[in-house]
């Protein structure tokens, strides 16, 4: 039967579209929440796939075959991100587990008690909470509630591990089909090829400028600091340091919010010299390093506004987790795209440019 014969008769309702249109709705809606556990898998071989393109073309016009091209690129991929990535969580993971056991032990109660005793001059304040409050017994609850959270902890770890295997097995197939996946997501727009390619680079100029500019930076202060409290013997410099990292993150809070206190701690043991070389390198290097790398890594035509930024990343951690820090600012940028393309169809005005000076307002 031709489509035409397929067309609804003058006045009939066309119950068979409508009955498409519903099932197809409902597929789409299955195979999201089929594909919704694995959402930051997903969204981390995505990113990775537009942040490193640059390298994977160098490297792809080198070896000419496409699949050699994609494993080597996803070995580089695993040995220069993902392997100190996993080095950095088992540090911090071990520093947390050692809290967890002292507060258990009872351990980090006495010596809260001996650094209260040994240090008169943090004014009366926790002298006056120690009189008022049971330290062991709020050690002692902290405790409890560590313990029981830490089945759900491994839990989570070993799903994070499934997370970086589908990760790198949609990484290795977006490498070597890159132009197969492109046709096939320009074939489910609903826009001119133009518009297509405007909200594609849109959204590549938002990736770049948040991992290379934003994650890329605040992962360098994170090191910094990590380094520098290292050398200077505070403990925990390695759980400190990513504190340090997801702290600059955020706008509006910045990597001070770590690295102050530890050189407060390190003046109220009486720690001079290394209370002051970490002040120095703190607000001459960790807090204002990214006023240098930003321009470099992504330039100054990509910086993305910090209020729209603020806004998407928290609510983006609202609404999906640690994986809404980078889905977050995306929805805005999309939004924003689209809201141009429209009104570009309305007034009959041309697209900006994806990468000016209009990139940084998503």
């Amino acid at each position: 039967m031709s489509a035409e014969n397929r067309e609804p008769e003058s006045g009939k309702f066309d119950w068979s579209g409508l009955t498409l249109f519903l099932v197809s709705i409902a597929a789409v809606l299955l195979c999201g929440l089929i594909a919704w556990p694995f959402l930051a898998g997903i969204t981390g071989a995505i990113v990775l796939a537009i942040v490193t393109q640059r390298p994977y073309r160098w490297l792809s016009a080198r070896l000419r075959n496409p699949t050699l091209t994609a494993i080597v690129a996803l070995v580089l991929v695993v040995l220069s991100i993902v392997v100190p990535m996993l080095f950095v969580v088992q540090s911090a993971a071990h520093h947390v587990l050692d809290t967890v056991h002292s507060v258990q032990s009872g351990a980090a109660g006495q010596q809260f008690r001996q650094f209260i005793g040994q240090n008169p001059r943090i004014g009366g304040a926790l002298h006056y909470a120690m009189d008022n409050v049971d330290i062991g017994q709020a050690f002692e609850s902290s405790a409890s509630s560590l313990a029981g959270n830490l089945a759900s902890i491994l839990g989570q770890s070993i799903f994070a591990l499934v997370q970086v295997v589908v990760m790198l097995f949609i990484l290795f197939f977006l490498y070597r089909d890159k132009a197969q996946a492109l046709s096939m997501v320009r074939s489910f727009l609903p826009l001119e090829e133009n518009e297509s390619d405007y909200l594609l680079n849109k959204i590549q100029t938002a990736v770049q400028a948040l991992v290379l500019g934003r994650f890329a930076v605040a992962g360098i202060q994170g090191l910094i600091a990590g380094i520098t409290m290292a050398c200077l013997g505070v403990p925990g410099a390695i759980l400190l340091g990513v504190a340090t990292m997801l702290t600059a993150l955020v706008p509006a809070v910045g990597a001070f919010v770590i690295w102050l206190p530890v050189v407060i701690y390190l003046a109220l043991l009486h720690h001079w010299i290394q209370a002051a070389i970490l002040l120095a390198v703190g607000s001459l290097v960790i807090s204002t390093i990214d006023n240098v790398l930003y321009p470099i890594l992504v330039g100054s035509r990509l910086r993305l506004h910090t209020v729209p930024i603020f806004i998407s990343m928290l609510g983006g951690v609202w609404l999906f987790g640690v994986v809404g820090l980078v889905l977050g600012p995306i929805a805005f940028s999309v939004t924003a795209s689209l809201i141009l393309i429209w009104r570009g169809r309305t007034r009959g005005e041309p697209l900006p440019s994806a990468t000016g000076d209009g990139a940084g307002e998503a």
